[in-house]
């Protein structure tokens, strides 16, 4: 911003000459998903939802993990129907899926210190208050909620993910076969920037403020996919009211004076959400002061 906030991220694929075997490797995983969601029928559109028709595009897109939102009185798990369970815990099982949800949770950690902190403040008593709660990577990821976009297309239109902490940062990584030069750009609808986002590339955006989509891809047999990973804004609430819905607290007359001081002003609010992201001269020493010093190799 103005004063020098770093709020977006583009996140490039690490020199490790494994990342893009990886990288296709999740791809190959992802795209068995897909096949075998469609040949067993674990994507037959609900009465609620069709995975495949839905208002980000039109495209495999299956969200797992913890999530509050949608009329819950309380954080949950994502229901997952009966055929797409094997499907979800084999992807979530996988290691080099894994890896890819790791190495964004590290992105975040390493961009976004403070932010991050808050994020392992609230999840830590969320989960320790909560524990049937069940996050999808717990030994290597900070955020509590991913979607998998299995394609064969993933083309997202403009859209912003609203249920999403409104400070927060979405995580997305790229995959699939596609010439990043041709089509796949990741646009920031509100910035005016169309960026060349290619497999195993990631970016960190405040998804439920800034516009975001991606163009379509160019060629035969061309696939893209993508992985991302996120928190709802409830779950935050939920653990500021006292492990309680806002409508809940509301209830007595001390709940509602308790709700008011909570929820402060929009201004102060935008004001402390600000200072929870990094300029690049703070940055060095926001690491040092959230990790220690030497937490995190530079070269």
């Amino acid at each position: 911003d103005m004063d020098g906030h770093g709020l977006v991220f583009l996140v490039a694929r690490p020199k490790d000459p494994t990342w893009m075997p990886s990288v296709r490797k999740a791809a190959s995983a992802m795209t068995q998903a897909r096949v075998e969601g469609k040949r067993n029928g674990a994507f037959a559109p609900s009465a609620s939802k069709d995975p495949f028709n839905h208002r980000r595009g039109n495209y495999y897109a299956i969200p797992t993990g913890v999530s509050f939102g949608g009329g819950s009185v309380q954080p949950g798990n994502l229901g997952i129907p009966g055929r797409l369970k094997a499907i979800i815990q084999s992807l979530c099982q996988h290691n080099d899926i894994k890896r890819i949800a790791g190495f964004q949770s590290g992105a975040f950690a390493f961009y976004a210190p403070k932010l991050y902190n808050v994020y392992r403040s609230y999840l830590s008593r969320l989960y320790d208050h909560s524990p049937h709660l069940r996050p999808n990577f717990p030994t290597c990821s900070i955020f509590p909620a991913c979607t998998f976009n299995l394609g064969p297309g993933t083309i997202t239109v403009d859209h912003t993910d609203y249920n999403n902490v409104a400070y927060g940062l979405c995580a997305i990584t790229a995959l699939g076969n596609f010439d990043p030069t041709l089509g796949g750009h990741m646009v920031l609808f509100d910035l005016g920037l169309v960026i060349e986002f290619p497999p195993g590339a990631t970016i960190l955006i405040p998804s439920s403020v800034l516009r975001h989509g991606n163009t379509p891809v160019v060629g035969e047999g061309v696939q893209r996919m993508s992985m991302t990973q996120y928190c709802s804004g409830g779950l935050f609430r939920w653990v500021d009211y006292g492990f309680q819905t806002g409508t809940t607290l509301k209830l007595t007359a001390a709940g509602r004076a308790q709700k008011k001081l909570i929820d402060g002003k929009l201004e102060d609010r935008t004001e402390a959400a600000l200072q929870l992201f990094s300029t690049a001269a703070s940055l060095p020493d926001d690491r040092a002061f959230i990790f220690g010093r030497n937490t995190f190799r530079t070269t």
